[in-house]
């Protein structure tokens, strides 16, 4: 079958920029030209070495295929493929590789991963437990079978979840590591989480509890924001643990880019009970569509249940206030992020927190260290002279 990647042709706005390096591009066979690198966002250029400013060639590495392989000489490299352009690299560093790794497009996936178990499946593929043959490291790999993906709207929304995917930095959202394609199939490697939000009777949480899980979701959710993005999907099923306390927000299936000059998204989309009224009910909506489903999230850690207007759960004032406001069917009065952390009862449990993580500074400080024996303190009496 056909590439499934699309060439990009422009520049992709990554905030990457690694300073000019040494490295080896060949030019025939067993010639090489010591050059400097650069890259700036997806944008890998070559100069040389001596000559700064003559430009021996450039690429953008965004959805480029490469290739890892070995030199008898050379060492490790790295051939890239864009369009009709190929260059083969040597001496690349480790922070670049990785770079290529994230924004460029593999194709030994099965030399590299073996898969272990399925462990869960999609309208267009499954998600495999694999691991990785190099390093033993295991990792979660989602399949998405080509031949399921007729309507160019799925190619479509799939590529814009690898691009969202890979602009994602942050504990508490979910990142990709590597992208793969094959004949048949794309992969997309990303951590393994092995438990996701439950919501049960058994699992109610207390006050506290559920804010200090809102505000590490909170955390996530700006910095998603921050990026322009809107993730229009937010439910416990798309909420994954790390160490069973840190919560990932993941699935970025129907993730949208919000442009910057204002205009807004018009898809209605989402699940149903967590879906913003103003997604439903009018032509445009912004970033509080994610407060809204953040709110009936954060409510059914409290109560195990939907939120319904007929509602009579017993709760601090605070807490139904940070309530009410989150899920206001206004979206000009719901709250913002920043009106969530100003809540009293969060704000409170904020400082709580903080002293707690000073207390176990303090502790950790005053613990003796492994290179040298305590500290011996001499004995006392109240009645000494």
């Amino acid at each position: 079958m056909d590439n499934f990647f699309d060439s990009q042709f422009y520049e992709v706005e990554t905030g990457i920029t690694l300073k000019k390096q040494i490295a080896f591009l060949k030019v025939r066979t067993n010639n090489f030209v010591r050059c400097q690198l650069q890259l700036i966002n997806t944008i890998l250029t070559l100069s040389h070495f001596e000559e700064e400013t003559e430009i021996l060639n450039s690429i953008n590495i965004a959805n480029a295929y490469i290739e890892f392989n070995d030199h008898v000489c050379m060492g490790r490299g790295v051939k890239i493929q864009q369009q009709n352009k190929e260059l083969l690299i040597f001496g690349l560093t480790s922070q670049l590789k990785q770079i290529l790794k994230l924004y460029g497009i593999q194709k030994d996936f099965a030399n590299q991963y073996r898969v272990l178990k399925q462990i869960g499946s999609g309208s267009f593929g499954k998600v495999y437990k694999v691991k990785n043959v190099q390093n033993e490291q295991q990792f979660a790999v989602k399949m998405f079978e080509k031949q399921l993906l007729l309507d160019p709207r799925d190619k479509s929304a799939i590529r814009k979840e690898i691009q969202i995917l890979r602009l994602m930095d942050h504990p508490n959202v979910l990142t990709i590591k590597e992208c793969y394609e094959s004949d048949q199939c794309v992969f997309l490697v990303e951590e393994l989480f092995e438990t996701q939000m439950e919501i049960s009777q058994e699992k109610i949480l207390k006050e506290d509890k559920a804010i200090s899980l809102l505000l590490k979701l909170l955390n996530g959710l700006e910095y998603i924001h921050t990026k322009n993005i809107i993730h229009r999907d937010l439910k416990p099923n798309n909420i994954l643990f790390r160490n069973f306390e840190d919560p990932v927000i993941a699935d970025f299936g129907l993730a949208d880019f919000y442009r910057p000059d204002g205009a807004y998204l018009f898809q209605k989309c989402g699940t149903r009970n967590y879906v913003a009224p103003e997604i439903i009910t009018t032509n445009n909506y912004d970033y509080k569509v994610d407060i809204y489903s953040l709110g009936v999230v954060f409510h059914q850690l409290l109560t195990a249940q939907i939120p319904r207007p007929w509602d009579n759960y017993q709760r601090s004032p605070d807490c139904q206030a940070l309530l009410t406001g989150m899920l206001n069917s206004n979206p000009r009065n719901r709250l913002s992020i920043q009106e969530i952390r100003q809540n009293k009862l969060v704000r409170r449990l904020q400082r709580r927190s903080q002293i707690f993580v000073a207390m176990g500074s303090l502790s950790d400080a005053a613990k003796p260290n492994g290179n040298s024996p305590p500290k011996q303190t001499k004995p006392f009496s109240l009645h000494s002279a």
